[in-house]
């Protein structure tokens, strides 16, 4: 077997108790079979708690774009999957044997944020759904940041929100909507 990031020979380790894998003694990264990981899942009992996003934290930089990289057993190309949750790197996946490749530190920052017991689920469309989903709110963020300027986008979130609670939320946009249309008649 070996690296799919730089051909070197993998060497058998550990992830976490009771959890082999492969390791690169050159790049660090880290080949997992899934079956492996599944076993190893269902000895765990219940999810560990995720840990919210800090976005002052520290966190690993995102991956560099490289070429195809190709799995350690079969040989196929692996396909990245965003991780998303305010992770900013992506993961390795076969689509023939299933195997996952870490590259170094990945499976560290997954554990310290409690999301390394939902590696399975990362690769199904309904989390990549919510990463795309993820990633299209922070851009429109930052976008309405850049047009209205920081305070008063801040202010327009604060009266977005109490305005999602609001019991008669329709009236009170229909007002916004006939306050507007008055202002701009009148030029």
């Amino acid at each position: 077997m070996n690296c799919p990031v730089d051909d070197g020979p993998l060497t058998r380790t550990e992830l976490a108790a009771g959890l082999p894998a492969f390791e690169c003694s050159r790049c660090h990264g880290r080949w997992l079979r899934y079956g492996d990981y599944l076993g190893w899942r269902e000895r765990q009992g219940p999810d560990v708690p995720e840990t919210p996003h800090d976005p002052d934290a520290s966190a690993p930089a995102p991956e560099p774009a490289l070429g195809a990289r190709r799995c350690a057993d079969c040989g196929r190309f692996l396909t990245r999957y965003r991780v998303g949750h305010g992770i900013p790197f992506s993961i390795d996946q076969c689509n023939g044997c299933n195997g996952v490749w870490l590259d170094a530190s990945e499976w560290e920052t997954l554990e310290s944020r409690g999301l390394h017991d939902d590696l399975h689920e990362m690769f199904g469309p309904g989390w990549q759904h919510g990463v795309r989903t993820e990633e299209q709110r922070r851009l429109t963020e930052a976008q309405f940041t850049r047009q209205l300027g920081a305070s008063d986008f801040a202010r327009l979130r604060e009266f977005g929100a109490w305005l999602a609670e609001h019991p008669r939320a329709s009236e009170a946009l229909a007002y916004l909507q006939w306050v507007t249309s008055v202002r701009l008649r009148k030029g």
